[in-house]
């Protein structure tokens, strides 16, 4: 989004792009969110400008809530599978939680 028009005080803060929620990770989002409020509680934002913080800050919310939830499912599925009878995480394959190989679930003993 470009800078919004307002009052003309040029005390109004750029509003930078509305990122590709899809791209980032909980802690990025949860980072951009904690911006966000910050913004809005700084006041001096026109009511569009504070308008579209709001609504980014809304789809921030909800992109953090699906990472939890996602989160939330693969820890119950490692739980329910090891309360099943599995031996060790190493018996459940990456793809079944949905992981990829870059995840950082590590089951070596160091």
């Amino acid at each position: 989004m470009a800078k919004t028009s307002g009052s003309g005080s040029g005390s109004e803060p750029e509003l930078g792009p509305t990122p590709n929620l899809d791209s980032l990770t909980f802690e990025d989002a949860f980072a951009l969110l904690s911006e966000t409020a910050s913004s809005l509680e700084e006041g001096g934002l026109t009511l569009t400008g504070a308008t579209a913080l709001y609504e980014q800050g809304m789809s921030l919310v909800r992109h953090c809530n699906q990472l939890l939830e996602q989160a939330e499912l693969k820890i119950t599925t490692l739980k329910d599978s090891y309360n099943q009878g599995l031996d060790a995480p190493e018996d459940i394959l990456p793809g079944q939680l949905g992981l990829t190989e870059e995840s950082e679930l590590d089951t070596s003993e160091e």
